[in-house]
């Protein structure tokens, strides 16, 4: 038995109930990601759905163990990649067709109320479309409208190849 095989024997001797859904999801995001169906393996192993609506990008995700603080809520770091998320994808879209990508260069997060649904919504839009700097905000809401977090975030334009274009 080789070092995974002897590490998956142990872990799912142990397991309760919840460590093995995680395992299960987790590989289930690994293989997407074999599969190309993500772009990502953290939007993969989270479970991020994306969509495009015009000028906006929505991004949600379903609250699981994975993403808990030790207050059993979603963590705020994982608030925070999903608005990175959400307003990233929305300006890499739109930059692409260019042979460009932007990254994030700065995000201002205020966390307004604990999530109590089983899932999260992330909506991303523009503030500000410059040559070389973008500004967008993004709010969390859950299912019902309340609002979880709100962001703005600042990305930069860049040539991902290397290119002069």
């Amino acid at each position: 038995m080789n070092e995974l095989q002897s590490l998956l024997h142990q872990v799912t001797e142990n397991a309760s109930e919840a460590d093995m859904t995680l395992l299960k999801e987790f590989l289930i995001g690994i293989q997407m990601k074999q599969q190309n169906t993500s772009t990502t393996y953290l939007n993969a192993v989270l479970q991020m759905d994306i969509q495009f609506d015009h000028d906006t990008c929505i991004v949600s995700f379903p609250i699981t163990p994975l993403s808990f603080n030790t207050f059993d809520k979603p963590h705020g770091g994982i608030i925070a990649t999903l608005m990175d998320n959400a307003m990233g994808y929305l300006v890499n879209k739109d930059l692409r067709p260019e042979g460009k990508g932007a990254v994030t260069t700065n995000m201002n997060i205020h966390y307004v109320k604990a999530a109590t649904q089983d899932s999260l919504i992330a909506t991303a839009s523009y503030l500000h479309r410059g040559r070389q700097t973008l500004v967008l905000e993004c709010t969390v809401t859950q299912p019902d409208g309340k609002r979880i977090a709100h962001a703005t975030g600042s990305f930069f334009v860049i040539n991902p190849s290397g290119s002069s274009k």
